[in-house]
């Protein structure tokens, strides 16, 4: 549990950095293209030093993960910024929440897991929780006001949360993925080819874009690239363990609520954030969850 707990962590910090970014409003795109940049250069450090337990050969599956993954990571963020411009950060944060369905429905109908009744009553009790956790409404992108979160008459609504939750779902899925079908060595190689793939696309289209780098978003990027090359290792490392290996559906599971609860008790207790009843008791949920799963 030990590769969980630390990519847990990992992944609280990048909320915490993200939200630190959001209220100081730095320029969120470069924030993402500076980040690949340590991400990058982080594992290529470990790659060129950790000759025995990693290679530089290439096999298909992770080729072909690595190519998809480098595609993934960035289309996720581009895909999540247009929906809080659109419809509020609190509703599309909260949907892409439900993506932890993709990876335990892998999990179950493709990899055949089985589950204890403990650990069925702990992955339903995650899903209450995000439902409990997701806002009845939602903010309008752009200022305070209240509004109803994806009325009929607007399409797009229609393709953008199925779609948002799809991909997000994938990414989260991806770890799983490359520990499916891909050479266990490879994993360092895999983690920085994404990373890799992902800045120079990210890269691509700021420099088109020919905006002015704010050198401040340039260095939280920097700073965030670090927890999130350990996220995504670690998320590998965990379904790897002996512990865990064949339940990669109770380390989703765990690596999700676990997250969300942080993230909420940060928000109220760092940025003051109201929590209401609702999102009270969906924080008692998630930790009831996270309990069960851990004794199963």
């Amino acid at each position: 549990m030990i590769y969980l707990t630390f990519a847990i962590l990992a992944s609280f910090t990048i909320s915490l950095l993200v939200k630190d970014n959001e209220t100081r409003g730095a320029d969120t795109e470069v924030v993402l293209g500076s980040n690949y940049i340590t991400a990058s250069a982080v594992g290529w450090i470990i790659l060129l030093t950790q000759r025995g337990t990693a290679t530089l050969t290439v096999s298909k599956p992770t080729l072909w993960l690595s190519l998809g993954g480098s595609v993934l990571w960035p289309a996720a963020f581009y895909l999540h910024m247009w929906g809080i411009r659109r419809y509020g950060m609190s509703l599309a944060g909260s949907v892409a929440r439900l993506s932890l369905s993709i990876p335990v429905l892998f999990s179950l109908l493709v990899l055949g897991e089985r589950l204890s009744v403990p650990t069925a009553m702990g992955i339903a009790g995650a899903f209450v929780a995000f439902a409990l956790l997701m806002p009845v409404r939602a903010s309008r992108a752009g200022d305070d006001r209240q509004a109803a979160p994806a009325r009929p008459r607007d399409r797009r609504a229609l393709w953008y949360f199925p779609t948002l939750l799809l991909v997000f779902g994938c990414v989260d899925l991806w770890a799983n993925l490359f520990n499916t079908w891909a050479p266990g060595e490879e994993r360092y190689l895999f983690v920085v080819s994404v990373f890799t793939g992902g800045g120079v696309l990210t890269w691509a289209r700021i420099l088109a874009s020919g905006r002015r780098l704010d050198r401040r978003a340039v260095l939280r990027g920097l700073v965030l690239g670090v927890p999130n090359f350990f996220s995504t290792y670690l998320i590998i490392e965990s379904l790897r363990a002996p512990a865990l290996q064949g339940h990669s559906a109770i380390v989703y599971a765990v690596y999700s609520a676990a997250g969300v609860v942080l993230a909420f008790l940060a928000g109220a207790l760092v940025w003051r954030e109201p929590l209401t009843g609702r999102n009270r008791l969906g924080v008692i949920v998630a930790v009831a969850a996270v309990a069960l799963l851990n004794l199963a």
